[in-house]
């Protein structure tokens, strides 16, 4: 009875170490040894998720879990926020490229055009092996309680710093591209998505399946967009720059929105 009171007084909490103790004895013994398992890379990925659904069954049983997936099924909303989630990252990415290249940097090696095709396989792998396993963790489970509690732009720079440093295993992976980017600027990239995602879900009435297809359409971006350091000759330029003008567009969310609800529309315990 105490252990459901602590768990009600602090979930919020308990889902973060949760998560950690999760993902990170997963992926710790790939730092451990040196040696890479891409079973064991996925199934770290999928802590939020499994923390979330572990809490919500403990706290509110069938009916919290029927609701709180039931937010996957939530794509009724207007094609602006499809158009946004499918589009946005790529635009920035675009134009921070071209800004580097005026700056007096190199035009990077785009990927042939003729194999535009695999980008959809891309897509399908990065939303369903990875993405999957953290939104409804992320977005899902935490969002809606913290920003009851502390309004949605303290919730979102909380979960993003929480969120960011969640990856460090992944910086002490040899071979892992993680290792090729300062944790400074990586936590400074995901504390600015973890606003505009703030602002997509509590645009949308709460529908993870947007945020799903933002986060997945990002990190394919990035997956077939010369920007990260090893498509850039090493070179961080170009991605400060992204991180920059993502800043730019969250800076524009909370002026636009209000720091304090960003759209916000109720709340689930």
């Amino acid at each position: 009875m105490r252990s459901r009171g602590l768990l009600r007084s602090h979930s919020v909490l308990v889902f973060f170490v949760l998560t950690y103790g999760i993902s990170w004895m997963l992926w710790m013994p790939m730092v451990l040894t040196g040696q890479e398992s891409r079973l064991l890379l996925i199934a770290g990925t999928f802590g939020p998720t499994l923390a979330a659904l572990l809490l919500e069954g403990m706290q509110n049983g069938a009916k919290g879990l029927r609701e709180l997936l039931s937010r996957l099924l939530i794509w009724r909303v207007n094609v602006l926020w499809y158009l946004f989630s499918f589009l946005a990252t790529a635009a920035v990415v675009m134009a921070s490229i071209g800004i580097h290249v005026v700056m007096g940097g190199e035009v990077p090696q785009f990927n042939d055009p003729r194999q535009l095709y695999l980008v959809i396989p891309v897509f399908v792998y990065v939303l369903f092996l990875s993405v999957l396993g953290e939104e409804i963790g992320w977005r899902g489970y935490a969002l809606p309680r913290l920003q009851k509690r502390l309004g949605s732009l303290v919730a979102s720079l909380i979960i993003g710093v929480v969120w960011g440093i969640w990856h460090l295993p992944l910086f002490w992976m040899e071979g892992n591209f993680h290792r090729e980017i300062p944790l400074c600027l990586f936590v400074l990239q995901d504390v600015a998505l973890s606003i505009v995602m703030t602002w997509l879900y509590n645009g949308t009435r709460g529908s993870l399946l947007i945020v799903h297809l933002f986060h997945a359409a990002s990190n394919t971006t990035l997956a077939v967009l010369p920007i990260l350091p090893m498509d850039m000759g090493g070179d961080l330029r170009p991605l400060w720059i992204a991180v920059g003008l993502l800043w730019v567009a969250a800076v524009v969310i909370v002026v636009a929105k209000g720091s304090a609800r960003l759209w916000f529309r109720g709340a689930t315990d």
